[in-house]
Parts: C-alpha cells; structure tokens; sequence
C-alpha cells in the first residue's frame, strides 16, 4: 500500500468524521483549562466537581475538562482543587464555559493521601504536532501483569522485541529499537545497552505513575536520534506514609517479591524507596542462537536472578521542586560455561520551579554507568571468550519555558559526555585480550521551539495553533549539525466533541554509537589503515499528519468513543550497512531506506456502562529490507475491558502481526541468492530461500521468541 492512498483514506475519514461530530445533538456541557497560576502550566488530574450535585471528573494532559451538568444545576457550586494548590469555587451560573482556570500555590500538607503530580515544565507538551498515546497507573494496574510487554499491545505502531537475557526493546513504526528514545523522570537510559537501544526491562511496571509514547521523528526538544519517536516514563511519587509489599509465585521456581516504603521526614521531605526481586529456573536453553537444531535442550542448571533499586528524595518547596534519585538494576543470567551479567545505575538530580525569580525552569543532572560482562568457557576454542561492554554518561539538561499571551517558547541546553569501553578476551591465553577500545565523546545541543496560537476568524470554537523548531548539535571534533522541523495543529472544539487535526515536517539527525565506531576502527585497523574516521550521522527527513476526535455519547449503549489516524513517511540516508551474520562488520555506510505507514485506533468507551473496546491497525511499506528486516507489514489489536461494581478487572488483548521480511547480503554487500534461510519459534523450524534479488519471506512470528539463521 502506497502513501497515496493513505492520504485519500485520511482525507476520506475527515469528511466523515466531521459530518458526524455536526450532527450532533447539543449536549449541556461545560469545559475549562486547569493551570498553574504562577507558570501557566497545565494541571493534569485535577478534580473538577459540582458540591451540590456530587458529580465531577479530572483534568486531561493539557489541563482539559469537560462536565456534563443538568439543566436545573445552574444555581450549584464548582470546585477545582490539586494538592499544592488553592481551591478554586465558582457558582455555576457565573463561570464562562471554555474559560481557563488558574490555581494558585498553597501549602503542602503530609496528611494528604493523595499521589503528588510533579512541578514540571512538562518539555514534551511543547513538541511539535504528532500522534502520542498515554497510560495511565490505573489502567496499568487493571491489567495485572507483572511484565511491561503487555501494557503495549494495544498501542498501533509499537511493538516489543527481546526476552529476559537481552533485554525488551521497543519499535516505533517500523524503527530499530536503538531509533526509539527512552526517558525515566527525565533521564534518557538508551545508552545502557550494548546495542544503544534502552531496555524497558529494568523498569518495574509497579512504579510506573504514567507512561507516554510520542510517535514519529519530527520531535525537537526529546527526540534528537529517536527516528522512531519517544517514550516517556513517570514514576509513582507520594506524600503519605506508606509500605507495601508484593509477592508472586510460580512454575520453574519463579519467585517474584515487590516492596516499596514511603515515609515523609518533614512537611515538605518525602523518602521513598522501590525494590523488585526476581528469580526463576526456567529448565530450557532458551537464549536466541543457543541451540541451532529443531528442539530446545533442557538444562535444570539455568538461574536467572533480577533486581531492582530505586532510592528517591522529594523536597517539596513553595515554588519548585528538588529531587535526588539512585537507580540500580542487575541481571545475572548463569548455566555451566555460560554468564550474563549486567549491571546498571544512574545517579540524578533535578530541580523543576521558579529559581532566582525565573519561573518555570528545569534543570537536570545525572551519571549513568552501563556494564555488561559475557562470558562463554565451551570446550571449544572459538567459543571460549569473554566480552566486557561499559559505558558512562554525564549528562545536563536545562530547559526554560517563556509564555506571551497564547504563545509559548521552551527553550533547551544540553551537554553529554559519553564513553566506552569494549574489551574482548580469550580466557585460555596467557595474554588475553584480543582487542581493546576506549572511546570518548563531547556533545551540545541547543533547542527551542516556538508555539504561535490564535483563533480562527474570532472563533472560540475553533483555535490553531503553528510549531516552530530548531536544534543545532555540536561535537568536540568542530562539525555542528542542524535540525528544523515545524508543525500546525487545529482544534475544533464543540461541547461534545473535540477534533484535532495536525500536520508536522522535519529533519533529525542521529549521532552513531561509540560501540559502532569502535568496531569500525577495528576493521580499519585489521586492514591496515591508519586514518580512523568517525561514522558520519544518519538523517531523517520526515512528514506525518494525522488527527484525532474525542466525542460524548451520553445516555446510549457506550457513553464515548475516541478515534485517532495518521499517515506517515521518513526517508532516512548514511544508514550502516551490516552483515546479518555478523552485525559488527560494517560493509558500508551508504544505507537509504524509506519508509510508509499508516495506523489508526477506535476505542468506545462506557460500553453497557462496565466496557470499553478499543481496536487498532498498523501498515508499513519499507523500501529496504536489508537495513530494517524483520519488520512486520501490518499490526491489528483488540482489547476489551470489564471492570465488575466490586472493583474486579477482566482485560482481553488479542493481536496479530503480519509476514515479516528481510534481504540477505554477502560480505561484500551484494544480493545472496538461494541462501538457506530458517527460524527457529519454540522448537519448530520455519525455512525458506532468498530470491535473485537476496529477499525472503517468512510466516507471521510473534516477537521476541525466534532466531533466524542464514547459511
């Protein structure tokens, strides 16, 4: 499916779209912004209610809410209160629909049993236009899985790779999982990683308050690199005293044990510390590449051991916030001649306020350090080795939001020291190591983007909005990159239903990782050139436009739906081109690859009052199976949720994923024809050959539990 008619569907399902939010019937409903007095930022969760009426909701990602009231409740009183602020009160028959609120800071009380949202200039609101999904911890917790996975499956366009020795890795429409930037409370963890691709594995989805995917590459401020888009991750934070504990048990001596302490030491200082343990003996070889046959082996000796370490200290001030944090994970994966260890921390702090008379600022350090230790003793030579990976990263951010009117500027600092250290040994010799690379880097950012707002020909109803941006990276090494990207977005806002249309163009540029240039001067060395030159940067050039529309449906068979849809294209150059066997030997860097796509999602909500449904599909065209193998064509999902009066949750997600294909290189980057192909998913084995051209075709696979072999 090309482009073309993904945009005549689109424009299609527009039209539609708008003759049924027209034909409405008028609703009494009344609708408002929730804000921070001081930097106009707005307030997500707010409780909105009527104090008569005892009827009320919460305020969205941007601050919105929307009350349906009964006629005779004019002479009712609204409340809006958010811990740390003041309340506001309005009567009812004086408050001016679609009006915005602004709350003003109060005192914090310890005696609130009430998660605090953070003070937070939010740098992800102010992006350029694009497609985004959010999760809330409520929705999380209704699933009840222990494994972050699942809480995607529902998402069009994401899809989560990898297992529990090499970690969960997530795809955005079609993108590497090292093409995808991974945030926990500000902190970006893709480095920690071998593959400079982030591990969401090292996250407990019990400490998830909320998490956020920001689709597409056209991203200014947090998506420098991530072609793919960004993931955004809040943990849970409190003001009350709290401990808890959790415990799971299961098969293969699986042991599962959770606990989590919260204490405030003063009225504004909260502690709290998270921890997770996880060990199990699954009783089978299942590492990917393993065993090459048709049957797994079983091994009663495999140990796989887990934690988990999250310190954090709040420090509540009256126009800001201070936080430090120490994060730890391990995982130990041990059989006979057989260890993974790896190990990472990051260190943090942050402040989030107004300091020294400037409001809204963000300002964020943190150390990360990232090592993985394998180790393989087989009775063969060319098995015995052992591959010690560490990175470091100091990072600093700063950020600052200026607001004018209903225009908004954020503006972005950044510095990042990044090293690594490869070393890899023959554990049989008297002088070990065969090769050795410690490589360094110095990079700053500058960034900004500019949000212009009005309403359309004195319109209340209708208000767009245009997207400015631009970011400059440079290196130590004097060369400097430049990145524009821009944006509108229109919102046609009714008092049932709410469209958003938008449409978003840019450029991004993605620095190669040390581990990529490290094994490249290998190469180089081994061929005796002494010149050693780093990778020039990949560069996206992408387009998206898309829309969304919300509506209220009181009083039939579902009170809501929600509909979302976009199109998509990036066309990306200087891509690595890699042996599939060998994907530390570089052929060349003269990689493009384009790529198409489509997705859309329908959720109902208030379905019989107890449901809600949501389906969602995915369509990709990729131009260069060689660069993106493995990537499926198409991606459907339904899921269904019950929840019962007693508070019992029922939630049924079924996916499909469709044929996956690939394209098959020699050493020196030509097409392989009639090379064997064949994969491996839970002792079967699937084979196929290439065609003249080096391409294959293989049967859906459900990923993260296959290897491919190509001989």
């Amino acid at each position: 499916m090309k482009i073309r008619s993904y945009v005549e569907k689109f424009f299609f399902a527009i039209l539609c779209l708008f003759l049924i939010a027209g034909s409405a019937m008028a609703q009494q409903v009344i609708s408002g912004i929730v804000v921070d007095a001081r930097s106009l930022n707005p307030l997500k969760g707010a409780d909105v209610y009527l104090k008569l009426a005892k009827v009320g909701t919460t305020t969205d990602d941007d601050g919105f809410f929307r009350l349906e009231v009964a006629e005779n409740a004019l002479s009712d009183t609204l409340m809006v209160s958010f811990l740390g602020f003041e309340t506001y009160v309005s009567r009812l028959s004086t408050f001016p629909n679609r009006s915005r609120i602004e709350l003003q800071p109060g005192n914090l009380s310890v005696s609130d049993s009430v998660t605090v949202r953070d003070f937070r200039s939010d740098i992800s609101r102010q992006e350029i236009p694009h497609a985004r999904s959010e999760i809330s911890f409520e929705e999380i917790e209704s699933r009840g899985s222990s494994e972050i996975g699942d809480i995607f499956k529902n998402i069009p366009a994401v899809r989560i790779e990898g297992n529990d020795l090499n970690g969960r890795r997530i795809q955005i429409r079609g993108s590497d999982a090292s093409e995808v930037n991974v945030y926990i409370d500000g902190v970006l963890i893709n480095n920690l990683g071998v593959s400079d691709a982030a591990d969401l594995s090292i996250i407990p989805v019990e400490s998830i308050e909320s998490l956020e995917v920001l689709k597409g590459s056209n991203m200014t401020l947090l998506g420098n690199g991530a072609f793919g888009g960004v993931v955004n991750i809040h943990t849970r934070k409190k003001l009350d005293r709290e401990v808890y504990l959790k415990t799971k048990q299961g098969s293969f001596n699986s042991q599962y044990y959770i606990g989590e302490v919260n204490v405030p030491l003063s009225r504004n200082f909260v502690l709290n510390y998270f921890g997770q343990v996880n060990s199990n003996k699954p009783g089978i070889e299942f590492f990917p590449g393993e065993v090459l046959d048709s049957t797994k082996t079983e091994n009663a000796q495999v140990d796989i051991f887990k934690q988990n370490h999250n310190l954090r200290m709040d420090y509540y001030l009256s126009e800001g916030q201070l936080s430090a944090r120490v994060f730890g994970y391990v995982l130990d994966y041990q059989k006979p001649s057989w260890q993974n260890l790896r190990q990472n921390l990051i260190v943090a702090g942050s402040y989030r306020g107004t300091l020294l008379g400037a409001e809204d600022l963000d300002l964020m350090l943190n150390y990360q350090i990232g090592k993985d230790d394998i180790e393989r003793l087989q009775t063969q030579v060319q098995n015995t080795y052992e591959d010690i990976y560490q990175t470091r990263r100091l990072n600093f951010r700063a950020a600052k939001k200026y607001t004018a009117d209903k225009n908004e500027f954020q503006l972005l600092a950044e510095y990042y020291h990044d090293e690594v250290d490869i070393e890899f040994r023959d554990a049989r010799r008297a002088n070990p190591l065969y090769y050795g690379a410690l490589l360094y880097e110095n990079r700053f950012s500058f960034a900004g983007v500019a949000g212009f707002s009005n309403q359309f020909n004195n319109r209340p109803d209708i208000t767009w909005k245009t997207h400015f941006g631009l970011r400059d990276d440079y290196i130590t090494t004097g060369e400097h990159f430049v990145s524009p990207t821009i944006g509108i977005q229109i919102e046609y806002e009714k008092p049932n239903y709410v469209l958003t249309p938008y449409l978003s163009y840019g450029k991004n540029v993605r620095f190669h990782s040390l581990a990529d240039n490290a094994y490249l001067q290998l190469q180089e060395i081994d061929a005796g050139d002494s010149t050693l030159n780093r990778l020039e940067p990949e560069v996206n050039n992408a387009g998206e436009m898309g829309f969304s529309l919300k509506r209220d449906v009181q009083g039939r068979m579902y009170s809501g739906y929600e509909v979302a849809m976009s199109v998509f294209r990036s066309t990306i150059v200087n891509k690595l081109i890699q042996l599939p066997s060998d994907p530390s030997r570089v052929l060349s860097q003269i990689g493009r690859n384009e790529t198409n796509g489509f997705e859309t999602s329908l959720k109902f909500n208030g379905l019989l009052k107890r449901m809600s449904l949501q389906a969602t599909a995915t369509m990709l065209d990729i131009s260069d199976l060689s660069l993106y193998p493995f990537k499926p064509e198409n991606m459907f999902s339904v899921q269904l949720d019950y929840q019962s009066p007693w508070g019992f949750y029922v939630n049924t997600t079924l996916f499909r994923e469709g044929k996956s294909s690939g394209r098959v290189l020699d050493p020196d980057g030509n097409a392989l024809f009639m090379a064997t192909v064949h994969v491996e998913r839970g002792g079967d084995l699937i084979g196929t050959t290439t065609d003249d051209d080096g391409r294959f075709v293989l049967k859906p696979l459900q990923p993260g539990l296959y290897d491919v072999h190509i001989s």
